[in-house]
């Protein structure tokens, strides 16, 4: 289980990097050089999926793409509570597939992109 701000989920897949940023130098006569330019960011992927149940995992998905739209950064909180930073949603993506007689998805596929902010 996690927490993203007011959103908990538990995800199917989790995927974390973290970049690190090198400056190429160039060297006349000679193979070019690096220079440690200091860290980048993290990076998480998740994904996840809802059982439209009820409308309360709906309403969630459309309140993530409203926090994905304000750019707000929200702290991330693994089950054990330990706090993995501030992120912000950098890409949402959802598919929905089987649907109820009403027009709404039984089940929906989300991938969430989380960026660190700092």
């Amino acid at each position: 289980m996690l927490s993203f701000g007011q959103y908990k989920f538990s995800p199917t897949s989790l995927r974390y990097s973290k970049e690190k940023r090198w400056s190429i130098v160039e060297c006349i006569g000679k193979m070019p050089s690096l220079q440690n330019i200091g860290q980048g960011a993290e990076n998480i992927d998740i994904e996840g999926v809802i059982y439209l149940n009820n409308l309360n995992g709906l309403n969630q998905l459309n309140s993530m793409k409203e926090a994905e739209k304000n750019q707000e950064p929200s702290t991330l909180v693994d089950s054990l509570g330990n706090v993995l930073g501030q992120f912000v949603i950098a890409r949402l993506e959802e598919k929905q597939t089987s649907y109820f007689p009403s027009g709404l998805p039984k089940k929906v596929e989300f991938n969430l992109n989380l960026r660190s902010y700092r």
